[in-house]
């Protein structure tokens, strides 16, 4: 007998074909998917509403298509494994962040401002990723791939994470979360790139911006709760950091009337710099999922296994 597999990614014929043979599939969107979709369902790929999880008494198996996977935890039936889709986004995000940080490290934000008054006027200082430290709060898929492409242009790579011992050749150094004040006078850029889980939220506390370097740059990609942009604004006009990047957001959208949207040294993006709109992290969820539904057909382990109690 065939596995019921709901996809509600959208996979095209070529994704398709490559389907483990013990699958019988229904193709559906998020929108189009109705109960007796959900209740037929041994498997579920992509993002499935959460209204609909309650009833999927069947359900063995979620593999989202999103690297981020909080808003499922504590809702599946006990039975059912989740796996998220970490490993997919590392190129296009790793990408955002050297384009972004680069644009704060030679002035391009304010020249983008100068060009809106017709106003011819060099900027300075400038600084350079070869030869600055970064420090990545978080080494996992993300930090892993960023800092592996901005130590090959000559940056020194601080990492942070649970398990400093492990060895990352990513990184030229590795600390527990401990060592943050330590780190942030040396760090010419700080990256945060976390899940989000109750030990991370606002895990970059308010003191932490006192301890920053001259004309550092902070970059939020992980999660929007990791720092409260409160602070963060009220830091950017206490202390002389160069700038913020910031694609997400502990409310999203961000609200129009909050006051950072008119800070000119502050990069917000929506909530881009990992979707799918750059084919090749489509194609890297694909291998994830087809990894896993010819793990899930032969009993053994599953990638990006998701660990409810840890929350990633």
């Amino acid at each position: 007998m065939k596995k019921h597999l709901l996809l509600l990614s959208a996979l095209k014929p070529h994704h398709l074909n490559r389907i483990p043979a013990c699958y019988e599939y229904r193709l559906k969107t998020p929108d189009s998917v109705n109960e007796e979709d959900i209740c037929w369902a041994e498997v579920i790929a992509g993002k499935v509403p959460l209204t609909y999880l309650p009833i999927a008494e069947n359900l063995r198996l979620l593999q989202l298509e999103t690297a981020g996977n909080e808003q499922y935890l504590n809702k599946l039936p006990s039975s059912c494994s989740l796996c998220n889709a970490s490993g997919s986004f590392g190129l296009a995000i790793s990408e955002y962040l050297i384009c972004t940080i680069l644009m704060l490290m030679r002035n391009i934000h304010l020249y983008q401002q100068h060009q809106k008054k017709h106003l011819w006027q060099v900027e300075e200082p400038i600084s350079s990723i070869y030869g600055s430290k970064i420090l990545v709060v978080g080494t996992g898929d993300l930090g892993k791939e960023f800092a592996g492409k901005v130590k090959m242009m000559g940056a020194h790579t601080i990492g942070i994470n649970r398990h400093p011992k492990l060895p990352l050749t990513a990184f030229d150094e590795l600390y527990g979360i401990e060592e943050i004040e330590t780190l942030l006078p040396h760090a010419d850029v700080v990256v945060l790139a976390l899940p989000s889980t109750a030990k991370t939220r606002h895990i970059f506390q308010k003191q932490y911006y006192a301890r920053m370097k001259e004309n550092a740059i902070l970059v939020n990609v992980g999660r929007g709760d990791a720092l409260s942009l409160d602070e963060l604004l009220e830091a950017l006009h206490t202390y002389p950091i160069k700038g913020a990047v910031l694609d997400v957001m502990e409310q999203e959208p961000l609200p129009q009337q909050h006051p950072i949207w008119k800070e000119t040294n502050v990069i917000l993006t929506p909530h881009i710099s990992g979707t799918f709109q750059l084919p090749e992290s489509f194609e890297r969820y694909v291998n994830i999922l087809i990894q896993n539904l010819e793990a899930y057909a032969q009993g053994k382990a599953l990638c990006n296994l998701v660990n409810i109690k840890e929350g990633y």
